[in-house]
C-alpha cells in the first residue's frame, strides 16, 4: 500500500520543479553522471495491455513496483510478476513483459561482481548449498517491506530529485544486494541467483576477481588459460564490448578517482597507470573526461573550498 501512495503521488508532480540538489551543475557535468539510456538503473513505465522487451547483453534484475505483468522467454512462460516482487533475468536470456495492469518498475544492470557482504559472496554462496541443477529460467522473490522500503526510496532520489549518477547507482546495486542477504534466507538468496550461475556467470566473475591484478588483456587471458583470440571472442560476447575498451573504461574510473581524491601529483598518476608521457595521459582524460587532470581537479577544489 505505501508504494502505490508514493507512486500515485510522484505521477502528479513534475519532478523537474522541485529538484533540490546543491550545486546541481557540478552533478550534471560530472563524468559519472548520465542523461543516456545506458543507465545501471533506470525506471520503466509498460501501459495495461502493452509490451516491453529487456535485452539481454547484462544480468539484471527487476523491481516491480506498481502493477503486475506476465514474463515471457526461454523456460518460462506466462509467468506472473506481482507488486514488490524482485525477478532476476540471466545474461543472454531476453524476455518480453506484458502489462496485466499499469506497471512501474526499476530495471537494474548487474555490471559489477555480486559480492553481499565482506563475508559472503555469491560464488561462495552457491558453492556451498547443494540443490537441484535444474534452470528454472529466471529467479524471482517474493514481497518484503524492507525491499520496498528500498525501492520507494530509490524512486524518489532518481525521479523528483533527478539523482542519475552511476556511482549512486552502483552503491544502490550493492546495497540492494546487502538486502537480499539480510532479509532472506540462504535458501531462497540461493534459487533467485542459481539462473545465471552458468559458464558466463563464472567468467564475468572471475574478470573482476583478477582485474586488479593484471595490466593488458593479454595478461587477463593468460590469468583464465584463454588463448588471446578465444578470450577477446567469449569477452566480447559476454560483456558487449572488446576487452581493451573494457579494461580502459574500468581503468579511466580509478584514475578519475586519483586525481579527485588522492594529493598525487599528475606525474606521479600517470607513472602509476603506464602513460609513455604526461601529454599522453593529457589526451587520456580529454577522451574520458572531457577536461585535462588539471581542470577536473580545480572543479573539485573549487567544491570543496566553496
Amino acid at each position: 500500500m505505501e508504494i502505490l501512495l508514493f507512486i500515485t503521488k510522484i505521477n502528479n508532480l513534475n519532478y523537474k520543479n522541485i529538484m533540490n540538489l546543491c550545486h546541481s551543475n557540478e552533478h550534471t557535468t560530472c563524468s559519472q553522471y548520465s542523461n543516456t539510456q545506458e543507465q545501471k538503473i533506470e525506471i520503466v513505465k509498460i501501459a495495461k495491455g502493452d509490451t516491453f522487451q529487456l535485452f539481454s547483453e547484462q544480468t539484471q534484475m527487476v523491481f516491480a513496483a506498481k502493477g503486475s505483468f506476465h514474463v515471457f522467454c526461454k523456460k518460462v512462460n506466462n509467468k506472473r510478476i506481482k507488486t514488490g516482487e524482485l525477478v532476476l533475468i540471466p545474461l543472454h536470456r531476453p524476455c518480453v513483459l506484458t502489462a496485466l495492469d499499469d506497471v512501474t518498475m526499476l530495471v537494474m544492470k548487474l555490471t559489477t561482481n555480486i559480492v553481499f557482504c565482506e563475508r559472503m559472496s555469491l560464488d561462495l554462496l552457491l558453492g556451498h548449498i547443494s540443490g537441484s541443477s535444474k534452470d528454472e529460467g529466471i529467479g524471482l522473490l517474493k514481497p518484503h517491506r524492507r525491499i520496498m522500503d528500498f525501492a520507494t526510496s530509490l524512486l524518489d532520489c532518481h525521479v523528483n530529485d533527478d539523482i542519475n549518477c552511476s556511482y549512486y547507482f552502483d552503491l544502490k546495486i550493492r546495497e540492494l544486494f546487502f538486502l537480499v542477504r539480510v532479509y532472506y534466507d540462504k535458501k531462497q538468496v540461493f534459487n533467485f541467483f542459481k539462473p545465471i550461475y552458468s559458464g558466463d556467470f563464472v567468467f564475468s566473475n572471475d574478470i573482476f576477481k583478477n582485474l586488479n591484478h593484471v595490466k593488458t588483456v593479454k595478461e587477463l587471458a593468460e590469468t583464465l588459460n584463454y588463448s588471446l583470440s578465444g578470450f577477446e571472442k567469449k569477452f566480447k560476447r559476454v560483456f558487449e564490448m572488446s576487452p581493451y575498451q573494457w579494461m580502459q573504461e574500468q581503468r579511466a574510473k580509478k584514475i578519475y578517482h586519483e586525481i579527485n581524491c588522492s594529493k598525487k601529483t599528475f606525474t606521479e598518476i600517470a607513472f602509476e597507470y603506464g602513460f609513455s608521457s604526461p601529454a599522453h595521459f593529457n589526451d587520456f582524460c580529454r577522451n574520458y573526461f572531457k577536461d585535462t587532470p588539471g581542470n577536473v581537479r580545480k572543479e573539485n577544489r573549487q567544491w570543496l573550498a566553496g
